[in-house]
């Protein structure tokens, strides 16, 4: 009898949800829908006049700091702080709302019974699709990050230079100028130095022959190099194991005969934002070419290093002093990203500029908005 009443019960649920979904087709249709676009959401915005990427990531992912992110997804935007009124701009929010559907009550509770033993504790029955769920829809935060695809060519400012390990001393061909694809002869600097091994790669570097200094107190700073190229060797010469074949995969200035080589480390073009540490200021070198004025777009040099918790990846906000009857009020004139430090300096990009920026001009922690 009681087998009976629970089966004509059972007929009588599955007979009101058929019912009930045969009327409301588009709902559940619409409904996964949404779901579907919450998960992946993407839309277009259009710039309007005023709008800088700075403040659009602000409105869109709560902090300003994503815009080199933004700017990732825009190939069409050539310069990132060049953006016009009228301009779309692809907005992809990957953090969007991942909805779980819920099994009814009812359905749990009567069902219950025949698909778990009775001797079964009724709390491992509770917990355990708790628990699945939990974790089975634990999203993962990806830090904000952008592309710098030329961060193989960007140079550094060190206090001793980079010993050579070999040089271009010769090269296939009778031309004026060395390009990419160009096979080239190298030769190991002496018998101490490493020895030229296929498929090893060496960065072609330019030490600039005039030492860095302060510009202020004249002090020390360093050696500044600038990378040239890539080559690969492809193959040791079987009649003097010090000379080599190399290949030039990549150039970002003229290579020439007698131009130095040190070891490739690799660089990765994907650079995470970091804070910044509190209270950090000082004042940028120069620009890599040595401009007397230079702008957004520009790698310069940092006096600011390792040593003072310079990391790639941390913004800091660009000033010139002006003095005041009893004060000096710093006037904002840019913002900075890091992309590469050493112990003492950093190179960096120049992301926005308000006006002239010129070597000493200060840098300093940015100030957090509210």
């Amino acid at each position: 009898m009681l087998s009976k009443i629970r089966f004509n019960s059972i007929t009588a649920v599955c007979a009101y949800v058929l019912l009930f979904l045969s009327v409301q087709p588009c709902t559940a249709a619409e409904e996964g829908t949404t779901s579907e676009i919450e998960q992946k959401t993407v839309f277009y915005y259009t710039v309007k006049k005023g709008d800088t990427l700075w403040d659009i990531s602000k409105h869109f992912f709560n902090t300003p700091l994503a815009w080199p992110e933004l700017w990732s997804k825009n190939n069409q935007v050539m310069n990132p702080h060049l953006i016009y009124p009228g301009d779309r701009l692809r907005i992809y929010k990957k953090d969007g709302v991942i909805s779980i559907t819920k099994v009814p009550e009812e359905v749990i509770q009567e069902a219950a019974p025949e698909k778990i033993p009775e001797q079964t504790p009724p709390a491992e029955i509770i917990e355990k699709p708790q628990e699945e769920a939990f974790v089975e829809k634990q999203p993962e935060i990806e830090r904000p990050s952008f592309q710098f695809t030329q961060i193989d060519r960007i140079g550094f400012i060190i206090k001793e230079p980079v010993p050579a390990h070999a040089y271009i001393f010769k090269m296939k061909g009778k031309k004026a100028l060395i390009s990419e694809d160009d096979t080239v002869y190298l030769k190991q600097k002496n018998t101490e130095t490493p020895a030229l091994i296929p498929g090893t790669l060496y960065a072609v570097i330019e030490m600039l022959k005039e030492p860095i200094k302060d510009n202020a107190t004249n002090q020390y700073i360093g050696i500044q190099h600038n990378i040239k190229g890539i080559v690969e060797i492809t193959e040791i010469i079987q009649k003097d194991p010090m000379i080599a074949e190399a290949r030039v995969s990549k150039t970002f200035n003229t290579i020439g005969v007698d131009d130095i080589l040190i070891p490739y480390k690799k660089r990765s073009p994907k650079i995470i934002l970091a804070d910044s540490p509190a209270d950090l200021d000082g004042k940028i070198i120069t620009e890599e070419n040595h401009k007397k004025i230079f702008s957004e777009g520009d790698i310069a040099f940092i006096n600011k290093g390792n040593i003072d918790g310079v990391v790639p990846g941390q913004h800091y906000s660009i000033y010139r002093k002006e003095e005041l009857d009893d004060f000096v009020k710093k006037i904002d004139m840019g913002s900075l990203i890091v992309l590469h430090t050493e112990n003492e300096t950093s190179t960096v990009l120049i992301t926005k500029s308000k006006g002239e920026i010129v070597p000493d001009i200060g840098f300093c922690t940015p100030v957090k908005s509210e």
